[in-house]
Formats: structure tokens, sequence, C-alpha cells
């Protein structure tokens, strides 16, 4: 009975030793087990935790025929025989199949009757038998070391390995027993590959006792191995979840028959037995790597698919080390799909040492992803994702749900670019799953919501952050709505990046929410003349129609990125008609130059290169261009001129304002555009260095017969009598904007244009520009005159006609309007009276005006602050007008210029209490303070059609905003009232510098404390001549840094006279001097100060908020309480004054040792760095002194030291604590660095 049990207890520590072997992995990969691929599509989704099952021994039990146990005793070569020896070599790390019994079973030989087979044998009953698909014998290398041959089964569950047909046969009646081995019949007699697994099966010296099974639900992946060798190799990579134990084992064939053979037995029962399988990945490893998945944000219930896959080498040499052997095998990892990455997850690993860190998990984005390709023969599958201006990442890889992983990243992928009709990536699928896949249309409930999900999933596989980037959405305007790209919300940053652009523009492609696209004021600088040499997946070759763009592949692929991006959002959009790019380069062309041999070439701002050729081979529907702002050089004249010279291009607009043309330029764009005289309906020359000459410019400008848009602002004209453009032309035209701004009109071009305000043609017009182009008061009295169809009726028009002479025949001016002949909407800003009544005339004029609903009078400059009169006049404007609604008299605060009309617009503001017209007044930037709060205040409690009120930038303290607050509880009809966010940052700021004043001023009540004298015991000499030792006070909070020395004579010591004395901080003794000093306020005490003030602004912007929303709520008309809900947490009260703040912050004063330490390190430094120069430049005036002492007593004929009065006091007399020897004062402390510092 010994010998058994010393059998059994070797084979169980055998066993035990196989169970904790160290997997042989390299890096890891995370993956979700998904269902077999006929079957099943999706990886499992983590919902809730799962028990984690405990790590044992698998216990298989058989039930035995008699026949079979007759068979086995019958057997020369039996089991029983090996069971029942004593000595021998170990067992093998496989084990047989009594390692597969539990550790705590009786080792005792079982009886016929038992109801357990003997653990040495496989050995099952005929019925079992028909479920062996596969077998044969194969010849094996343990390792690199030596060759071996193993007898493999494949059943329905296992893949059974034997040391021979003879074992296989005693376990598997359907597999005859050979004779003898020279006539053992081989299904693959072929020599087959070795196990990775014998490298961490060191313990195993006989692999004919390794008939340990593999459970087929354990294996990751089947695959094919080429790595130059001159067989036919099958790697089998398996992993069992429960004891994170990874393994392979390698098959190699010299028959690429025998080799498919068995690669598609082993595949199709792996995938059979998956299927079975209740639980393919345990709930402990999928909450396991949904943690790492969530620590990337990237975790979603919904989304989360996880997936085991074997991470392949990119590929194997032939005659490979035993060096490199780990570095090229294969490691089986997690795959894990997320919201938008990829993530790669090594196998859990607990380490032994805290030191030890753990493998890394690599994430790609999806929207990354350029290569999907499956193999057709096997489980290998190929995933390859790039970021733009990087190369490739390939991953390659195996999986035996690699159709499911596809599949999955495809639906993932047409989720977040839902409206893309071609795809910036290769997927190379077998035909059956390609017929599978089909695209399911998501349907939005928000129209936008694509745009932002893809901008997303942009942003996150670029590693930028998706809140910097800001856009709004405009549908007030032509061809909207209209995608407005605003600056960044990154403070630190004055511009977009690179990949930030990136994202945008993609993220808008194929998007047909949009009509126009702006990207005015935003930089681009950082796209253009860049290129991304390593990839042109994201290269456009189709239109949105799928028509090919007639342009050469090669030309598309080698145009820089803005280029590419510009012409993707121009061809993939059928909406999108009208696109903005001002100011968005910076760049400056070369100057021109006609000499061949020395131009520069000109690279272009690359706008025009990518949309121009565009229209001109009619593959886009953006038509509305506008450059404005943008230096156009040689080469973008010529894409512009090519374009517009060809009448199929269709251009509706081209804006070129700012664009640095010449005459020359100016007159070969004009002769161009001619082509598009039937579809042009804007142009915009603003701001260029050209000069109109009236004969020459009517001939180019009259062709265009159907503009409705023209902008000729800041454009200089030829002196003379001609007008700028003709009556005809302009009555010709059907113009709905006019802009003549900052350009000089003569006589003859105001006549033209009063006949045409006086045609019937001008009925379209709804803005007239005529703004600082040198018009009277007769002059614009003559317009109103013109433009007036009926008296007293008001035409839907805007004017605006500031900074113009007024003054001259201002009665006429101010009559037409007291007359009515306005129209609804003018613009008077700006504007500058020499004589203060010529404004109240004008003021009275509005008053009785009953045409105007809109008007700007804002930016006003007077001689002087508006007097008593000409506020009166306001007011009574404010008060009797019943036809305004909307009125601004906001002043300017700027470096250069400041307008305001003084503390008298309090009092006439007054007058908006009784308005029963005006909706939306401004009146920033006119210093209102405290006293013009209050006067709004009064106005809304009384106003009751006041709906927008913008009355910030006014210096309007914490009281003030209190009182517009409380002056809400009974209005319920504003539903605009600004935050004071300028007004709380002015009052932030100037309670700092209050505080820290408080704190460096020194108090005359100080409490006294106790004389701690420092410093030096040098002597000095006053103006009044008495010498004193200049003390320094501690200042520092918790410690004895010394103040900046100050020189006092004693009040007691005679004129002329010589006494020694000392200034301290405290009594020294009952005839001492009380000597005041600073408030003992640390920094973070002026936080706390500034933490309160900013808590009390807060408290009255939230209940400002919660009156709004009763207001809207009304204005909606839902029933809602008039009185707002108070919060559920304390609030401060409002901080009124500073000594109420300051004892505020002293009851909450933290221990000064706390204080110090709040102050920090680098406080410490600099303090003390200002304490030793201005203990320097105290020595040197001590010095200065004592030498002009020196030369004094020099002149009356004695030395000093041989004074009689300096003589005649020691020093140590002085009941001052001062040590003569060291020359420093005595404490019970040890001495500072600066004391140290005199002392030497």
């Amino acid at each position: 009975m010994s010998k058994p049990s010393s059998s059994s207890s070797r084979r169980r520590s055998f066993l035990n030793a196989a169970l904790h072997l160290t997997p042989l992995t390299g890096s890891t990969t995370s993956s979700e087990s998904g269902s077999p691929v006929e079957t099943r599509g999706a990886g499992n989704v983590l919902k809730k935790r799962a028990t984690a099952p405990t790590l044992a021994t698998t216990h298989i039990e058989e039930e035995r025929s008699p026949t079979s146990e007759v068979d086995e005793n019958a057997s020369p070569k039996g089991r029983p025989s090996m069971l029942g020896r004593s000595s021998g070599r170990p067992g093998s790390l496989f084990g047989s199949l009594r390692s597969l019994r539990s550790t705590g079973e009786d080792d005792t030989p079982l009886t016929a009757t038992s109801s357990h087979s003997p653990s040495g044998s496989w050995e099952v009953v005929d019925e079992h038998a028909r479920n062996v698909l596969h077998h044969g014998e194969v010849q094996t290398s343990s390792g690199m070391f030596r060759k071996k041959k193993e007898y493999l089964v494949i059943t329905d569950s296992h893949i059974m390995r034997f040391k021979g047909q003879i074992k296989a046969s005693e376990a598997f009646s359907v597999i005859p027993s050979p004779l003898g081995r020279s006539q053992t019949k081989r299904h693959s007699s072929v020599p087959s590959g070795g196990s990775a697994q014998d490298l961490q099966s060191l313990n195993s010296s006989d692999s004919g006792e390794r008939d340990m099974g593999i459970p087929l639900r354990h294996v990751v992946a089947v695959h094919r191995v080429d790595d130059g060798r001159p067989f036919f190799t099958i790697e089998i990579d398996y992993l069992d979840d429960e004891c994170n134990n990874a393994s392979c084992m390698s098959l190699q064939l010299s028959d690429p028959d025998d080799r498919d053979l068995w690669l598609n037995v082993i595949r199709n029962a792996a995938s059979n037995a998956r299927f079975t399988d209740p639980r393919p990945i345990p709930g402990h490893v999928l909450k396991r790597n949904a943690h790492v998945v969530g620590r990337n944000n990237d975790y979603d219930p919904d989304s989360f698919n996880l997936y085991k896959i074997v991470q392949r080498p990119a590929a194997k040499a032939s005659g490979r080390s035993a060096e490199d052997l780990a570095k090229i095998a294969s490691t089986i990892c997690y795959l894990a799909i997320g919201l938008h990455k990829v993530h790669i997850i090594p196998l859990y690993k607990r380490t032994s040492s805290p030191f030890d860190s753990p493998a890394q998990t690599a994430s790609y984005g999806i929207m990354n992803l350029t290569s999907v390709r499956l193999s057709e023969h096997d489980d290998n599958f190929e995933l390859s994702f790039r970021r733009p201006l990087c190369a490739s990442t390939v991953l390659h890889l195996a999986s035996s749900d690699s159709v499911n992983i596809a599949i999955r990243l495809r639906h993932i992928e047409l989720a977040l670019r839902p409206e893309w009709t071609a795809r910036p990536y290769t997927f190379s699928v077998p035909q059956n799953v390609e017929r599978d896949l089909q695209r399911t249309e998501a349907f939005h409930e928000d129209e936008h919501c694509s745009l932002d999900k893809t901008l997303i999933a942009y942003c996150v596989a670029y590693d930028i952050n998706p809140s910097n980037i800001r856009y709004t959405i405009n549908y007030t305007c032509e061809d909207a709505p209209r995608f407005e790209l605003c600056p960044s919300s990154d403070y630190r940053a004055d511009q977009y990046s690179v990949y930030e652009l990136l994202a945008v523009m993609r993220a808008l492609r194929y998007n047909e929410t949009f009509g126009s696209l702006s990207f005015s004021g935003i930089k681009l600088d950082s796209l253009n003349h860049r290129y991304d040499p390593y990839g042109t997946e994201h290269v456009c070759y189709f239109t949105k129609r799928g028509t090919e763009i007639p342009m050469d592949p090669t030309q598309l692929q080698n145009a820089s990125l803005l280029v590419q991006e510009v012409r993707a959002l121009a061809v993939t959009s059928k909406k999108t008609r009208r696109m903005d790019f001002s100011n968005c380069i910076t760049g400056t062309p070369p100057e021109e130059n006609f000499d061949v041999n020395q131009r520069v070439k000109d690279p272009g701002c690359g706008v025009a290169e990518a949309i121009f050729p565009l229209c001109r081979h009619l593959s886009t529907n953006v038509d509305w261009i506008c450059l404005n702002g943008i230096q156009l050089g040689e080469t973008d004249l010529d894409y512009l001129i090519h374009a517009a010279a060809d009448r199929i291009c269709h251009l509706r607009a081209i804006e070129l304002a700012r664009c640095g043309l010449n005459d020359r330029r100016f007159g070969l764009i004009l002769d161009g555009l001619r082509g598009q005289c039937a579809t042009l309906e804007a142009l915009e020359f603003s701001g260029n260095k050209i000069e109109l000459t009236p004969n020459k410019f009517e001939s180019q400008i009259n062709v265009f017969t159907i503009l409705r848009k023209l902008r000729l602002t800041s454009t200089p004209r030829i002196p003379n009598d001609e007008p700028i453009i003709p009556a005809p032309v302009f009555i010709a035209w059907r113009l709905d904007e006019l802009r003549l701004s900052r350009t000089p009109l003569n006589q003859s071009s105001i006549e033209a244009l009063c006949c045409y305000l006086h045609s019937p043609r001008s009925e379209t017009l709804r803005e007239l520009s005529l703004d600082r182009t040198s018009l009277t008061g007769s002059d614009l009295a003559v317009l109103m005159h013109s433009m007036t169809r009926e008296p007293g009726k008001a035409r839907n028009m805007h004017i605006d006609i500031s900074q113009n002479h007024f003054e001259q025949d201002h009665a006429q001016f101010a009559k037409a309007i007291a007359s009515g002949l306005t129209p609804q909407f003018v613009s008077l800003p700006l504007l500058e009276y020499e004589d203060e009544g010529l404004f109240r005339h004008l003021i009275s004029a509005f008053r009785v005006n009953k045409s105007i609903k809109y008007l700007d009078i804002s930016r006003l400059s007077l001689p002087d602050d508006a007097t008593d009169e000409t506020c009166e006049c306001l007011r009574r404007m404010l008060a009797e007008n019943d036809t305004l609604e909307e009125l601004d008299l906001s002043g300017e605060e700027s470096k250069l210029e400041v307008a305001h009309l003084g503390v008298g617009l309090n009092t006439a503001l007054r007058g908006l209490g009784q308005n029963k017209s005006l909706r939306i007044f401004r009146v920033q930037h006119q210093k209102l303070g405290l006293q013009g709060a209050q006067t709004l205040a009064d106005v809304v409690r009384e106003n009751t059609t006041l709906r927008e009120l913008y009355c910030d930038y006014n210096e309007i303290p914490l009281g003030g905003f209190t009182d517009l607050v409380n002056s809400l509880h009974r209005n319920t009809t504003l539903l605009h009232l600004p935050q004071m966010d300028s007004s709380k940052s002015e009052h932030l700021r100037s309670t700092e510098r209050e505080v820290k004043t408080a704190r460096d001023t020194p108090s005359p009540s100080a409490p006294p404390s106790r004389a701690r004298p420092s410093g030096s015991g040098r002597l000095s000499m006053s103006s009044s001549g008495s010498f004193d030792f200049r003390g320094r006070i501690a200042s520092t909070i918790g410690s004895r840094s010394p103040l900046s020395p100050s020189s006092k004579s004693s009040p007691s010591s005679p004129k002329g006279g010589f006494r020694f004395s000392r200034t301290v901080s405290g009594p020294m003794s009952s005839g001492a001097q009380s000597v005041p000093q600073p408030q003992q306020l640390s920094d973070q005490d002026i936080r706390a100060a500034l933490r309160l003030v900013d808590e009390s602004w807060e408290r009255q912007q939230w209940r400002l908020n919660q009156y709004l929303q009763r207001n809207y709520d009304i204005m909606s008309g839902k029933d809602v309480d008039l009185d707002i809900p108070e919060e559920d947490f304390e609030k401060p009260d409002t901080v009124t004054n500073l000594g109420k703040l300051l004892e505020e912050v002293k009851t909450d004063s933290t221990p000064t040792a706390e204080k110090d330490v709040d102050l920090g390190l680098e406080a410490a430094r600099l303090e003390q760095e200002e304490e030793e120069e201005d203990e320097e430049e105290w020595r040197m005036s001590e010095k200065e002194k004592e030498l002009e002492i020196s030369e004094k007593m020099l002149d009356a004929g004695h030395h000093p030291r041989q004074d009689s009065k300096f003589r005649a006091v020691p020093l140590l007399s002085l009941d001052i604590g001062l040590n003569a020897s060291t020359g420093s004062f005595m404490d019970d402390e040890p001495d500072t660095p600066t004391q140290k510092e005199f002392a030497a």
C-alpha cells in the first residue's frame, strides 16, 4: 500500500507544479468571446457582476462496462501495469487521467464493480465512440530539443493526446488497435509540430503519458503559420479562463491537404463546442476588462464587447533560436470594443512584487481604422489603424470570433459615420460574410446628433478634448442652417491644432444638414502646405452622387491637407452651397514680378486651388465663396479666373474684401466674371487698393443684371463729376443690400442714388450703408425724402448714416427725422457734437418720430458730461416715444477713447418707467455705478413691457446687483438681465487690493505683542541727531523675518543730543512706546476673503437665474409660483463692506503654523530674497550716514570715536538684550539666518 501512496503523492505534486506554471505569453490582448460563426454574431455584454468561479482541478468520471474492463485486463500492455509500478521516471506534465482526479481521491485500485473508471485510461462505451471526429498519429517535437510522436483524437468536446494508437484504442473503441507498431495505420503519418506549451512543461520527460485532453471550448484560434519551413504548420491556441492559463500547440504537416483537413475539423469542432458553452467568458473576466475600458472613458454596457484573440508576430523567420522563441511566439489577449476604441488588453497576471508593473493596454480609435482583412481559410485576421501624419499600425491577430469582430467593427463604424456613402478603410472579408452584412439606416431624432457623434469619435481617435471645439448653428441667415465654427474654448491655445481642425472637417463630410459652412476667423494655416505621406485613405475620389471627380488621382493625393479637406467638404454634400473662409489664411504671397527668370513661385492660399476646379468641373454645388481677408496671389487668381470664365461654372457670389487686389487684378477678375453674368448675385471688393474709374467701372459692372448684393466699402475713386454707378445701372438691379461705407460720394453719385431710392425697383432694398461717405445734413434729408413712399409710413429697411457731417445743415436733417421720413431701422453710432444744443435738437426729433423701431445712438461723444437740460430731453424721449422697440444708449470704454454721458444719465433713465413700447434697451459702458443700478431697479419694478435689459460693464457693485435682482420679485415680463460677470471680476480685484492694503498698513489699535527684538546692533543717527538701533519687526506669520529697517528718533531725546534708543514691536518696559504694526493677514486669509465675495455674487446670480426662468415659464403659459424656491444649502450673507469682510476672515482664521505651511516654500524663498535686498540697502545707507557723521566731526576738530558722549555710554549698559561679543540680541530662541548673517 505504500507504493501506490508514493506514486499518488508524486503525481499530485506534478499536477500542482503544472497548475502553477507561468503561461508562455508575451504581449496580451483583450477579446470578446463570441459565439460560433454560423449562429452567433455578437460578443458578451457586461450587464451585471457574475460570481467569480473558484479554481479547481478538472474531474472526469465515466462509467465503464464490464467488457471494457476485461479487455483492459487482458491486454499485456494495459494501464494497470503502469499504475502499479513504484519506480521509474516521473509522470508527464500533461498527466494521465489519474491527474484529472481530485487530489483527495483514494489511490486504491478499482474493482470490477467500481463506479469510477481508472484514472489512467480514457475508456468510453460504444455510444460515445461516434463522437470521435478525427484521429491520427503524428510526430511532435518537445519544444526545440527532441521529437516525439503523439496520437491525437478529436472529439466533439476535447482534443485528446496519447502516446500511441494503442492507448487511444483503449480509450475509444472506434479506434482500431494495431497488431504491431509497424502495422499501425496512421491517419497522418507526416511529421507533426511541437508544442509551445512544452516550454512551460519542463517537468515532463515522457510524452507517452501526456494524454490530458484540451477542451475545445478553451480554443481561442486555429490558424496557419507561415514560418518558411519545409512543412505546413497549424497552431492551436487555447486559454483556460478559470485559472488564466494560456498555451498553444503546433502541428506540422508535409501535405497541405492533411493540414487543411486537420484545420477544418478542429475549427468546426471548436465552433460547435463554444456554441454549447453557456458562458464563453466568465463574469469576473468580463468585469475586470470592463474596468480597464472604463479607465479609458470608453465603457458603455450596451456597447461593450469582449473577445479572446491571439496576437501573432508580424513575420516568423525559418531559423528560430532559443533566445527569440518567446519573442516571436503568439500571445493570447483580450480584444474589447468600446464606444470609440478597440482595446488590446493583456491577460490578468498577479504580480509578486509591488515594483512589477502590469502590462499596458493598447487602444486604437475606431475612426483611425484603415483596414480589416479576414482570412478565408483559418482564423487569421488583420486590423490596421492610422492616425493622421503618422504611420500605420498593423495588428496581426487570430481568433475563432474573427467574423464576429469584423461585423461588430463594421456596425460601430456605420453608427459613428451614419451618413457616409464611402468608407475610408478597406473591408476585405469572405464573400459569405459580405453577403450577410446588411446596412441598417439609423433614425435620428435630433438632426444634428450625427455631427456630434461623429465629431466626438474623431476627437477620441485623435486624442484631443472634444470640449475644446465650439460651434453654433444659425437658422436666420441665407442658405440656412449655417454651421459656424467658433474659437477654441481652450484659453491656453489661441487657435485650433491640426488634429482638431481635421476632426471638425472630417465630421462635416457627407452631412446633408447645413446649407452653409463658415470657418470665418479660424486660422487654417496649420493645414495649409502640410502633407500626409503615410496614407491616402481620407482622400475623396467620388462625389456624393457617386460620380468620379474628373481630376488626376495623383493630383488629389499629392495635395496639402487643407486642399484635400476643403475638396472633401465641397463634393460630399449636395445641400451645402456657401462656404466662408474669411480671414482663415494669414500668409502673404510673393510680390508681383513680371520677370520670368526672377519670379518666385506662388504656392497659393489653398482654398482657391481646392474649390474653383471643382466648380469648373461641376463636381460640387458650392457656388457662394467668401475669401475675405485672404491675400490672393497669382496662383489663386489663375484658379479663380479659369473657373469664372467658364459659363457652365454657375457662380452665385464672390467675396474678395481685403484680398490685396490692385487695379490690374481687379480688372482681370471683373472681365473674367462676365461669363457668370446670368448667375452672379453678389460681389464684394471692399478694402482693396483700387481706384474706381466711373466710365470703366460702369462698363464692367453693368453686365451683371441679376445682382442682389454689392459691397464697395473703403474703395477710393477718381475725383470727377461722374457718378460712381449711374442711375440706370442701379435701376436695372434688384438689390437687397448696398454697402458704400467709407467710399466718398460726390453730388452726382448722391443724385443717382436718390433716383434709385425713389424708383419702385428699390423696394427690395433692405440694407443701405452710407457711413463715412461725407454726406451733409441736407444730403441725408434728400435721401430720406427719396425713400419715402407715403409720409408716416416707414420702409422696412436698415440705414447706417453714422460719422457724416451732421452739423452742416443739421436743421434739415432733424426736420426729416421729426417728420417721420426715416426707415424703420436707423443706426447713428459714434455721433460727435461740438454743440450740445444740436444734440438736444436731434433727441427732440427722435421723441416725436413715429417711424423708427430700432435706433442706435451708442458711443455718443459730447464736449463734456451731459447737462441737466440734455438729460431731461433724454428722459422725455424715453417716456414719450411710443414707437421705439429697441434702443442702444451704450457708451465706450477703451484705451483709445472713452465716451459716456455722465451721472446725469441716471436721471434720464427714470423715463423708462413710463415707456410702453420699448422691448430691448442697451446701456453699457456708462459707469452707472450704485446709483444707476438703483435707478434701473426702480424702472424694472414699474415697466411691464421691457423684455431684455443689457446693463453690464457699468461698475455696478454687489449691492446694486442685489437691488436689480430684488426688483424682479414682482416683475414677470423681463426675460434677460446680465450676470454682471465684469462687475464681479472688478469687485474681486478691488477687494484683493483693499485687503492687501489693510494687511500692509500699520494699525494704531493693534494689540500689544511680546517684544522679540531682532536684527542688528548697528547704530544710526536720525534727522534730529540721535542714534537709533535699526530694528526689524517680524511680519511673516509664524516666523521672525524682519521688516525693512526704519530710522526713528526718540520723542524724549533733546534736539541735537545723542541718545541711544531702539524701536521694537511691543513694550519692552513700562516706558516703552507701542509702535503700530500691520494686521496679521496671510495669503490664505486673502483667499478666504475673495471666496466670501465670490460666494455672495454667486448667490445673487443664482437668484437671478431663478427669477428669469420663472418669467420665461410665465411667458410660455405655464402656471408657476411668483416666489422662487430657496436653495437647499446655506449661502453666505452679502458682504457689504471691507470691515465686515475682515471680521469674517479673522473669525475663520487658521492657526499660525497652518498659515505658514499654506504660504509654501516658494513664498518663503521670495520673501527671504526680498529681505536680503532690503537689508543690503539699509547697510549701504548706514555706511553713508556714518561716513557723513565722521566727516562732520572731523570738520569740528575731533574724531567720532574720541567723543565723550559716545564713550560715556557703554554698549552693554543699555538694557535691550544686546550681546557685545556677538553683536546680536540675546533670545531664548535660536538665531534666524538673518541674525547669524549679522553676527558674522
